[in-house]
């Protein structure tokens, strides 16, 4: 199949999450509540400087408590007027957003990320708190490569034609180098 064209991706992400069939979420809930699976973690909100303002997006993980293994990874859509309420992202989304995982070992996942013609990677690992954290690799401001960098807040920058967004430019990333000092950089990212 094709790629989409970058206008069509920054549409969707413009107009948020897309449909989704509430009886359908209703019944996914209900079965989620029926089963065993461990709760999500938001590891990463990710914020955008286009589209609906009160749709963020987060990488959530599931992890069951006590246990040092990372069970699955989501990214989802949150509805910040809706007290943070999570969907998946819709079928249309789905084509045009890939979202893929390897795992680097029982307490990491490396998480790829590919849309508008750009591949961004993410390590996301369990502490031995349980607590989650994500790393990338990283550009400064001044040009200083960070090959990993702790991501602290995340916000995608649209790239603009005529004040319109139509596609996706950078990732930007407020992130702590191996000091621990605060960095503002751009997430590295590998055309496709």
């Amino acid at each position: 199949m094709p790629t989409p064209p970058p206008l069509l991706l920054s549409l969707l992400l413009a107009l948020g999450a897309g449909d989704v069939d509430p009886a359908s979420q209703a019944s996914e809930s209900s079965q989620a509540s029926e089963t065993s699976a461990p709760p999500s973690i938001e590891v990463l909100r990710i914020t955008r400087d286009f589209g609906k303002p009160y749709y963020d997006l987060a990488l959530d993980a599931f992890a069951a408590p006590g246990v040092a293994r990372i069970d699955d990874v989501r990214l989802h859509w949150v509805n910040t007027s809706a007290g943070d309420r999570r969907k998946p992202l819709g079928p249309i989304a789905e084509r045009l957003v890939k979202v893929r995982l390897e795992r680097a070992s029982e307490r990491a996942i490396k998480v790829t990320i590919t849309g508008d013609h750009k591949e961004f990677a993410f390590a996301l690992e369990l502490r031995e708190d349980g607590g989650f954290e994500a790393y990338v690799a990283a550009i400064t401001e001044d040009g200083q490569a960070i090959p990993r960098c702790r991501a602290t807040k995340v916000r995608l920058i649209a790239r603009r034609v005529l004040g319109i967004a139509a596609g996706l430019e950078r990732i930007a990333v407020e992130c702590a180098d191996i000091s621990g000092r605060s960095q503002a950089a751009t997430i590295e990212y590998r055309d496709l």
